[in-house]
């Protein structure tokens, strides 16, 4: 479903791009959150489904503000998809069918899956520091439904990425976080695990002829094509893997753009003829350095790009998709959006 690529190939001008796939559009805000604004692992409602006592839900003060892509409504609550915070820090939240959280039972604290991705970029400067921190935790991450109409349960893991070049890979399985950190985990998709993605990239190292350890006399230069999770790793991986680095700033976030692209699926497509089939909505692309933010609305073919200010002190939202329309919200379909940001609530307080 979704594709996250990570442009490190010049250390000095890290970008991340991701694609999101899904079903249809959806309701979906670029945010604007604070340093210092404080936050719940999940709203009262929630927890008291789950039977989770209201001590044990896990709350936190933002050490960093930063820019996020946020899905939801006010009557179906949010969800952090993807953001970047101003120490350079940006997390994606990718749909991972095989996660096994555990049960929402025992002495420890919550957290919902909803706002996972908002927990990591409100707390940590970098990979190394969100990596440790899963480590040694007590934390429980516990699946909502996504806020939207499909009905489907908040099965994520995350890939990380920042501005020292540095990755990292998070998934959960029984209870228990899966965790990988390396400058060398620049592609991430929703399956196989990562500990399998990592196999099929050292097969395709060594069918691209670039192992030195197991030299071959007739390296193949290509990659699969089709929309698989699978098939989207290793090309993304290819592409990647034989591109030069960028020379400069703007030309690394646009070189991250287009090998993203590739793996970019058509709108309606669908072999299959199933009643739902997921095709790229965005793309979002986080500037580590310069730290601006940018999303790639499919519905426009257009980019906008928000940033943080000196005067940035209150929750601010711009709204860009409404759920199944084909219509954009947005009020100018190209350019900064800074300025059209109005005030708005913490959906996570």
């Amino acid at each position: 479903m979704c594709t996250r690529i990570f442009n490190n190939l010049n250390p000095q001008y890290p970008i991340t791009a991701r694609n999101m796939d899904w079903f249809w559009p959806i309701n979906t805000y670029l945010y604007r959150f604070p340093k210092g604004m404080k936050s719940r692992g999940l709203d009262a409602k929630s927890a008291s489904q789950l039977g989770i006592r209201k001590q044990q839900v896990l709350q936190w003060r933002s050490e960093y503000a930063s820019l996020v892509t946020v899905m939801g409504s006010d009557k179906q609550g949010y969800a952090a998809v993807d953001g970047l915070n101003e120490a350079g820090l940006a997390v994606n939240g990718l749909y991972d069918s095989d996660v096994s959280y555990g049960p929402a039972t025992g002495d420890g604290q919550f957290l919902s899956a909803n706002r996972w991705v908002q927990f990591v970029l409100d707390c940590f400067a970098n990979v190394h520091q969100a990596i440790q921190f899963f480590t040694s935790n007590t934390i429980t991450i516990v699946s909502e439904r996504l806020p939207d109409t499909s009905e489907t349960d908040s099965h994520l893991h995350l890939s990380l990425s920042d501005a020292d070049g540095n990755a990292g890979v998070i998934e959960v399985r029984d209870g228990v976080f899966q965790l990988y950190e390396s400058h060398d985990d620049t592609v991430v998709t929703n399956q196989p695990d990562y500990k399998t993605q990592q196999t099929l990239k050292a097969y395709w190292t060594y069918a691209w002829g670039l192992d030195p350890k197991n030299p071959i006399a007739h390296p193949v230069y290509s990659a699969p094509g089709g929309n698989s999770a699978t098939q989207r790793f290793e090309r993304a991986s290819y592409y990647l893997t034989f591109s030069q680095p960028a020379q400069n700033q703007r030309e690394a976030v646009y070189q991250a753009r287009s090998l993203v692209a590739t793996c970019s699926v058509p709108v309606n497509f669908n072999p299959y003829h199933t009643e739902k089939a997921s095709y790229t909505i965005w793309t979002n692309v986080a500037d580590h350095r310069q730290h601006v933010y940018y999303l790639a609305n499919t519905l426009t073919m257009d980019s906008v790009w928000i940033h943080f200010s000196p005067d940035h002190h209150n929750c601010q939202r711009l709204q860009l998709q409404k759920e199944k329309s084909t219509e954009s919200v947005c009020p100018v379909q190209s350019g900064d959006v800074s300025r059209y940001l109005t005030l708005c609530e913490n959906p996570f307080v």
